[in-house]
Formats: structure tokens, sequence, C-alpha cells
């Protein structure tokens, strides 16, 4: 279940800023983000700086995660990352969507969160965006510059906007 508490989002982006703001010292960083993302996986986790969330603490790592530098995890909901995971710089990746209906949006101010699930051996390229509720199967990649609207299986190349399969791997 995502943790949606003001405070800790509070609490933690305030963490997060000072992180980014730090010098770069890849070990330190590593012990940082695993204290502040809650992090109790075995093998490296390791989000380059600076990088943003919305609450950190609905970001799930299986193990052997890089991000490189810029990406964004918009984390109301859960986002669970397999093992060996690699993202390119600038992913954005999001869980949280609001009700196409203008008179529920303007009126309940409704945020709807659906979660996004990446599977093991997944390499997402730079740039690319991650929509809500999208599974990726095992061993898929992402072309740079893609929009995921909607889930892929695993064994593909699949790139660009909508993203689409290319071909299977």
């Amino acid at each position: 279940m995502p943790i949606r508490d003001e405070q800790t989002r509070k609490k933690n982006r305030e963490q997060l800023r000072l992180l980014n703001e730090s010098s770069y010292d890849r070990e330190a960083i590593i012990a940082s983000e695993r204290a502040l993302l809650e992090i109790k996986t075995e093998g490296t986790v390791y989000i380059d700086i600076p990088f943003q969330f919305d609450f950190g603490t609905n970001l799930h790592f299986s193990g052997n995660f890089y991000a490189n530098t810029d990406c964004l995890f918009l984390d109301t909901g859960d986002i669970n990352f397999g093992k060996n995971v690699k993202l390119g710089p600038r992913v954005q990746i999001y869980t949280v969507n609001h009700p196409v209906d203008p008179t529920e949006r303007l009126e309940k101010g409704l945020a709807i969160a659906s979660p996004v699930m990446i599977g093991d051996n997944v390499w997402i390229g730079g740039g690319s965006i991650i929509n809500p509720g999208v599974v990726i199967g095992a061993n898929t990649v992402i072309g740079s510059g893609s929009v995921v609207t909607r889930s892929l299986p695993s064994n593909v190349l699949a790139a660009g906007v909508p993203a689409k399969v290319i071909r299977e791997i």
C-alpha cells in the first residue's frame, strides 16, 4: 500500500534537496540513498544526482539498479523495479493522473494513482516517459525519448511516441 503521508513527503523532500546539493562522492550518495529511500534489498541501488521524487517511500528495488542523472519518480503510487534495471538520463516515471472529466477534476481535485512495474533486466533509454499503470516485461529495452502509455511484454525492443514494439529480442 503506497505511503502518502504529507509529513513524510516534506521530510524526505528536504533530505533529497540536501542530497542533490551534496558533493559528488559515489559511496556517500549510495549510503544516503539507501537511508532516504529505505532500501532493504541486497545489491547496489544507485541513482545519480540530481533526481526528484514525490514521496520517495513508494520506490521499491530488487537490486543492481542504476538511474542516470536527472530522473523523476512521481511515486504517489508504487514503482517496483526488478533486478538489473538501468535508466538513462532524464527518465520520468509517473504513477499519478487526474480525471479526464473537467467537472471531476475541478470540483473534486482527484488524483488517481496506478502502480508501475518494471521487470528484471530492463533498460529504459534517456528522456523516456513511463505513464501510470504500465507494466514493462523482463529483458525489454525502451528506446530513448519514448512515451510508454501501455504495458509492454518481455523480451522486446520498443520505441516511439507512443512506444510500440519494434522487434523481439
